[in-house]
């Protein structure tokens, strides 16, 4: 039997996998103290295999021990592994002792998609590293992206002439569930928030025609494509982006941010703004996050019915949307033609830097998404 140093390197990577897989949380999110933690489990995986090597070198010792001192005999191979092995078990302690406390314990991706693009959605961890991107097979207007188990699922919409589409990972197949096909979507039908509803395991769809009377949030099947589309929630007035959260459908409207409950009841108003919100959130706790057309930056409190500015009204684009990490509970909102992605801590409400999305020409009409799986993926193909 020899020993080399690719075996080695395998049997590093296996230890590492090994430590990564255990740290795993319910919500698909890695646990506090990760780095730390996978150093030292590291510096134990090493030290064990150390103690076996000194077992087998007691038996090499006695059954097949070196006659002479030539460098290819076993025993004197096994030897200059361990020796190689000792060192590094000395430098993996140095970097655990001096392992910052810091280090951010962001982890998952961001991704940007277009819809003036050629489909493709870039990715960013947000530590701040540039990811490979993907394509999806069409542009994107607005989109919903959501964890699966190991993996996540995405669905977005297009314009002239709408249409639904749904994918499973980035690699995987790509399904129209609703188009101008469904004699009730007509070319006139423009799709302008979506998002995924688990419980029914249903496409909600919010949808303006030219038809006042048939505007409102659709239905579609993710299972038997193409789904006939299903009116929810009738509403007389223009549609706009939408999210879901805790038995609530929340909407933009004008001046407006509306909520009704998923079961029963009817629409009511949130907040009312002297601008527009372009683009919103719904915290955990109620809070909303919103951007006006100014690219000024608030955060409302519905409760308490207090507002805080967190970004001043700015010359130029405005803010295109806006997400929060299901990892770090972070804001992280993406401007009209800027490259920066802008990141604000939802507990002190300050800002706490930046991500580059790109290093080419940025989206005029930016959409982001948060998935906490993708770290997963990022570690075992490290």
């Amino acid at each position: 039997m020899m020993f080399s140093s690719n075996c080695f390197a395998c049997l590093l990577l296996f230890v590492l996998a090994t430590a990564s897989a255990q740290n795993t949380s319910s919500s698909g999110c890695p646990q506090a103290g990760l780095l730390k933690e996978k150093l030292t489990n590291l510096s134990t995986a090493l030290g064990d295999i150390n103690t076996g090597l000194d077992c087998v070198l007691t038996l090499i010792d006695e059954q097949c021990p070196c006659l002479d001192d030539s460098q290819e005999c076993f025993e004197t191979r096994v030897t200059d592994f361990q020796t190689a092995l000792i060192n590094l078990i000395g430098d993996v302690a140095n970097v655990t002792a001096v392992a910052p406390v810091d280090c951010p314990e962001r982890t998952g991706a961001v991704f940007v998609a277009s819809c003036n693009g050629t489909g493709s959605v870039a990715v960013v961890d947000p530590n701040g590293f540039i990811q490979n991107n993907f394509t999806l097979d069409e542009n994107v207007t607005r989109w919903s992206v959501f964890p699966n188990g190991d993996t996540y699922e995405l669905d977005y919409i297009i314009n002239n002439p709408l249409e639904v589409r749904c994918r499973t990972t980035p690699d995987g197949p790509e399904i129209v569930i609703g188009d101008t096909s469904d004699p009730l979507l007509s070319p006139d039908a423009v799709g302008t928030g979506i998002a995924y509803n688990p419980v029914p395991n249903k496409v909600y769809v919010a949808i303006t025609f030219n038809d006042p009377d048939l505007n409102g949030i659709y239905s579609f099947s993710r299972t038997s494509p193409p789904a006939t589309a299903v009116l929810i929630f009738s509403y007389s007035g223009p549609t706009g982006q939408i999210q879901i959260l805790n038995g609530f459908l929340y909407m933009n409207d004008g001046l407006r941010i509306l909520k009704r409950p998923l079961v029963g009841g009817a629409w009511e108003t949130v907040l009312t703004f002297s601008l527009p919100p372009l683009s919103f959130v719904v915290l955990d706790d109620g809070r909303i996050a919103y951007c006006d057309r100014s690219g000024a930056l608030y955060i409302f409190d519905p409760v308490e019915e207090i507002y805080k500015q967190l970004r001043r009204p700015s010359v130029g684009d405005c803010c295109g949307s806006m997400k929060v990490s299901p990892c770090d509970s972070r804001l992280y909102v993406v401007y009209k033609n800027d490259a920066d992605i802008e990141i604000y801590n939802t507990t002190t409400f300050e800002d706490v830097g930046s991500l580059t999305y790109t290093r080419s020409t940025p989206s005029s009409c930016p959409s982001i998404a948060c998935d906490p799986t993708f770290w997963r993926i990022k570690y075992f193909m490290c």
